[in-house]
């Protein structure tokens, strides 16, 4: 069992001032104070307030009886510390003795980094914005606005398909949630040959790890229907062994270069007989540093020779290498590379050099087996040669990153198998972390899409130089956040491969939680945007001043459209359109609404209609100052706000006596008779603690109707004391409820409170949205049974022994007209002698086939045909002209029909 305890230390940091604690049943009132305030010194503590709340009671406690008081489990224990004549010196003391609070705001040490870029120096504060033109005004002045997109988001695998990249200076990626992700080069790709094959070596960097990695693809099928495919997988463990696939740094450089021995030529390019052949040595530099290199030859067609009566004979092609250090005159000669097939098709050739010591070289390839036959010999000879490509190889391990990453290296066979470079692989990435488990009540490592488990893991995790300590966390309201989550199906699934802060990062996943994640002075905690009961402050004439709302006008579109990735649709690219609550009929006028992180088209609708909601029901801002620095409410609080301003029936007026159930003040209120009327004040009885709220109502008859300066209560409950301030009005109408969207400092010694309308509708409409199903197809369907497909057209006939084989023989090719797009099912012909009346038949036969066998004709015969095509709804095109062909006549030239198009095949 424990005891919730609520203390206000900092009386000039208001926007930082409430520390939230979760304490054990049985400890003192004392000793909660101390674990609050450590190192407190004595005047501190003679202005420390403790009261004890229970349901609508409350109990002060004086400091005489904290080391003898032991709160039950369910009482919220409220300690603060009020203002005294040297209350900033004495809080000053406090804030030095606890080692996370800092004046200025909480800094990172210098060069610390998140995802590989510089953290911002203070991240208390985030710039906020939202992809919203007309709106954005508007909901940047909701408690918890959009974050603002980093400029250099580059989401590649949402645009052109599965692509990877090789990117060297960028950040190392974040994985967060559940994601199909294509990853970028972890090292550099390079061939290798084996036999006459080529295979394709990569390593591609998922992130940091932790991750559960599955369905690895190539673009859209399955690794495992590929041949001769090898995968290692590092899920970024830090016990994680090394890769076997990839075990050396490789920088491969493709050359392209034919190594030739041609023959001499004259001025005309005909070959000189008897003239010797003219060397071409090629010569290619190593990167630095090499131990080894590989030089990969291309015999594209072949190596082969055949003789005028089609035999086939093994042809040997001869190449002298050598190599020296870069910069230096001598050469080291190696053994003549003889390479000898008898191949019709391409393959390929690796040589492997190995050097005395590491560094860069020249290397050269001179061919001394002549590239050219000279002519007049009968036989064919395929011998061209090319040098594709130079790698350079180090024995050092190619990954030299300190933090534990998820790696996958692969090996695949890529001749006759890949089409060009290994470039669209992609897999299923979730991220592991510490993630609330209900029912054991811990955190427990594993698969997670919540904001609350995600956010820690920004805090905690490998993407900071120096992670943020337990101690620096307030965990309860980390689980209360993800229980949140969970109760309202909020997720957050996105790839950060790009640079963002700290303070970037935390906002959007909280954002996408309904949330914001911030230092409070002591602790990372967060605020939840949900309807609250706890009222912490009012706020009236009597204690603020300057008191100010803004309401915003405005026209709002049709629809929001609200691009997205789509995990119900294999993660490719999607949008959603979200019409404006009761707008109906078509949509013309949209606006684009980004939410980073969603990925699930119900969850696009709700959270799309939620900022919809809000801009409807918080089109209000309020400010008030008030004087002091010392503030019980903090960001994301209830207050109350009485202004006459607001409503004329609103007064407030400060309490001069109190006899039973009469009430007298210091203002003068206005009653109309038969209306419902009531008191708001805050219970503090003879300390100044946080309080509680509390309404009664008040008798109205036609006695007291008109001005009356004192009230009668009604009912039972408690009671205002002399001095209290009321909030009076209407029955439920006492006061506003608002939210404290934002606390700053104002001049002399003052806090400007921002605040919006508490609005506890906006949930109550979200939750029972129903989102309509989604199907991710945009636009209307066409119905294909009102458009014909295009008149197809004649593409050959072939006639008589010497095309069918058969003298009798006809045979018609056809194809789709261009008319328009409609897709073909089959094509129709028909037949009948020349002068005939009533047509054969008809024959068919499908796009693919193309073409019909026309048979009961004989030689000599004059057929005429007409073709039409039926598209895939069943509808027939027109019908093209009628031709005329003789059977058999090898010389015979058909006329062009005027609407097709014709060519004689003979």
């Amino acid at each position: 069992m424990s005891v919730h305890v609520t203390a206000a230390p900092i009386a000039f940091q208001p926007d930082r001032a409430r520390i939230e604690l979760t304490l054990p049943e049985g400890m003192t009132i004392a000793e909660m104070v101390a674990i609050a305030l450590p190192g407190a010194t004595n005047p501190v503590l003679e202005r420390t307030r403790v009261a004890l709340v229970k349901g609508d009671g409350m109990q002060v406690v004086r400091r005489a009886l904290w080391h003898r008081a032991r709160p039950n489990a369910g009482v919220h224990v409220v300690i603060r510390v009020v203002p005294g004549g040297d209350s900033f010196r004495s809080v000053l003391q406090i804030l030095v003795s606890v080692a996370a609070i800092a004046v200025a705001g909480f800094f990172f040490p210098a060069g610390a980094t998140l995802f590989g870029s510089e953290l911002l120096a203070n991240v208390a504060k985030t710039a906020l914005t939202v992809g919203l033109t007309a709106l954005g005004g508007l909901l940047i002045n909701a408690l918890l606005p959009l974050p603002k997109p980093p400029g250099e988001e580059k989401p590649t695998y949402a645009i052109a398909g599965w692509q990877n990249q090789f990117t060297p200076d960028a950040p190392v990626p974040m994985v967060m949630g559940t994601h199909r992700y294509a990853p970028p080069f972890g090292a550099m790709s390079y061939i290798e040959v084996v036999g006459d094959w080529l295979y394709d070596r990569a390593v591609f960097l998922h992130g940091y790890g932790p991750l559960e990695i599955s369905e690895e693809k190539l673009g859209d099928t399955l690794l495992t229907k590929f041949d001769e495919v090898e995968i290692e997988t590092r899920l970024g463990y830090a016990d994680d062994a090394p890769l076997s696939l990839y075990t050396n740094q490789v920088l491969e450089e493709r050359i392209g270069t034919d190594l030739e021995r041609p023959l001499k030529h004259n001025d005309y390019g005909k070959i000189i007989k008897g003239e010797p052949s003219e060397a071409k040595p090629v010569s290619r530099f190593t990167a630095r540093d090499t131990a080894w290199s590989i030089s990969i030859l291309s015999f594209p067609a072949g190596l082969i020779k055949i003789d005028d009566e089609g035999e086939e004979f093994s042809v040997e092609v001869v190449f002298k290498r050598r190599y020296r250090l870069a910069g230096t005159v001598a050469w080291t000669d190696l053994p003549d590379l003889s390479i000898r097939n008898t191949k019709k098709v391409g393959f390929y050739r690796a040589d492997r050099i190995d050097y005395p010591i590491r560094g860069a070289y020249e290397i050269e390839y001179e061919r001394l087996t002549d590239s050219e036959v000279e002519p007049g010999n009968g036989s064919q000879f395929v011998l061209n040669c090319t040098w594709v490509v130079l790698q350079s190889f180090r024995p050092e391990y190619p990954f030299n990153f300190r933090k534990p990453v998820a790696l996958s290296a692969l090996r695949i066979k890529a001749t006759a198998q890949l089409n060009g470079t290994l470039d669209t692989f992609n897999t299923l990435d979730k991220r592991i972390a510490p993630d609330w488990d209900a029912d054991s009540g811990t955190w427990i490592d594993r698969a997670t899409q919540w904001p609350a488990s995600l956010a820690l893991f920004a805090l905690r995790g490998p993407g900071l130089y120096r992670p943020t300590p337990d101690e620096e966390i307030d965990f309860p309201a980390f689980q209360d956040w993800h229980v949140f989550c969970v109760l309202k199906g909020l997720k957050y699934n996105r790839i950060h491969d790009f640079e963002s802060t700290l303070g970037e990062t935390l906002a959007a996943i909280g954002a996408a939680g309904r949330a914001a994640v911030k230092w409070d002075g002591r602790k990372w905690t967060v605020v939840i945007d949900r309807p609250r009961e706890l009222v912490v402050d009012h706020v009236n004439p009597r204690n603020s001043s300057d008191f100010r709302w803004s309401p915003s006008y405005f026209e709002p579109p049709h629809a929001l459209r609200v691009p997205f990735i789509d995990e119900t649709n294999d993660y490719q690219q999607g949008e959603r359109l979200v019409p404006w609550p009761g707008y109906v009929g078509p949509i013309d006028i949209t606006e684009e609404l980004k939410l980073p992180g969603k990925t699930n088209p119900d969850e696009i609708w709700r959270e799309a209609r939620r900022r919809q909601y809000e801009i409807m029901n918080r089109a209000v801002s309020y400010s008030a100052v008030q004087q002091g620095t010392a503030r019980t409410a903090t960001t994301g609080d209830l207050v109350v706000a009485s202004r006459d301003v607001l409503k004329r029936a609103m007064h407030s007026a400060r309490v001069k006596a109190v006899r039973g159930d009469l009430v007298e003040t210091d203002g003068v209120f206005t009653m109309v008779a038969g209306e419902s009327y009531a008191i708001r004040f805050r219970q503090f009885d003879a300390d100044d603690t946080i309080g509680t709220s509390v309404v009664r109502t008040i008798a109205t008859i036609a006695t007291v109707a008109g001005e009356s300066a004192a009230v009668r209560l009604t009912g039972s409950g408690e009671r205002p004391k002399a001095g209290d301030i009321i909030h009076f009005g209407p029955a439920a109408l006492d006061s506003i409820p608002l939210i404290i969207a934002g606390i700053t400092r104002g001049k002399n010694n003052s806090t400007v409170l921002a605040m919006l309308p508490a609005a506890p509708i906006i949930d109550e409409l979200t939750d029972a949205e129903v989102p309509p199903a989604w199907s991710g197809r945009v636009g209307a369907e066409i119905d294909l049974s009102l458009i014909p497909p295009a008149i197809p057209k004649f593409t050959g006939i072939e006639t008589g022994t010497v095309e069918t084989g058969d003298a009798n023989g006809l045979r018609v090719m056809v194809s789709g007209g261009t008319a328009n797009a409609i897709v073909v099912a089959a094509f129709k012909l028909q037949t009948r002698l020349s002068g005939a009346l009533v047509w054969q038949p008809p024959l068919s036969c499908t796009p693919a086939e193309g073409a019909f066998d026309v048979t009961g004709y004989l030689f000599g015969d004059e057929v005429e045909l007409q073709a039409w095509a039926v598209s895939v709804a069943g509808v027939e095109s027109d019908l093209t002209d009628i031709i005329s062909v003789t059977i058999g006549a090898d010389d015979f030239v058909p006329p062009l029909a005027a609407n097709s198009t014709l060519l004689l095949v003979l």
